[in-house]
């Protein structure tokens, strides 16, 4: 089966650890979705419920008539009391802390880092057992992050250590 894995592109708000707020795409944002998914199709798009994912994944389904699950365990890592905030207000030292050990630096109030990887393998192992020769997953940077963590059997604490850019798409067969 071909998987894709696709980061949303930029939100209203810019840089800002966003966590399930929902913002929408800017126009910026919902370009780089189209280009990086240019000249490529799916049978089946699963898609995180929050409206950067969902509102280029209901798009996709129309244009390529492809099958369209919003999964609700595709949201991203509550990020708690730094939700909405940037990395210049929380403080560089602190953010850096997290991304280098996450379990024992957690943001205060926010979603288990375990928690999380379980929702989302959970969702990811019923999405693939499907009958699809090809699926698109349009989530976000945590929810992919947590997804190749398991392909290429990482650590979770390591997470943080891969890079998702903005409306990437990366393609692997499994």
């Amino acid at each position: 089966m071909k998987l894709s894995l696709l980061r949303h592109g930029e939100p209203v708000g810019g840089r800002i650890y966003r966590g399930d707020q929902d913002d929408p795409l800017t126009d910026k944002g919902w370009q780089q979705m189209l280009d990086s998914t240019k000249d490529q199709s799916w049978s089946l798009i699963s898609s995180s419920p929050l409206v950067r994912c969902q509102a280029f994944a209901k798009y996709l389904q129309t244009k390529q008539q492809s099958q369209l699950e919003i999964i609700n365990d595709f949201k991203e890592l509550g990020f708690g009391d730094w939700q909405g905030l940037s990395a210049t207000v929380i403080g560089q030292d602190l953010v850096d802390s997290f991304k280098q050990s996450p379990i024992d630096n957690r943001p205060p109030n926010a979603e288990n880092l375990y928690e999380f990887q379980k929702r989302v393998i959970g969702a990811f192992n019923s999405v693939i057992t499907g009958n699809a020769d090809s699926l698109l997953i349009v989530a976000h940077a945590g929810v992919i992050r947590v997804i190749k963590s398991h392909l290429l059997n990482l650590p979770i604490e390591k997470m943080f250590t891969i890079e998702v850019m903005s409306a990437s798409c990366e393609n692997f067969e499994i």
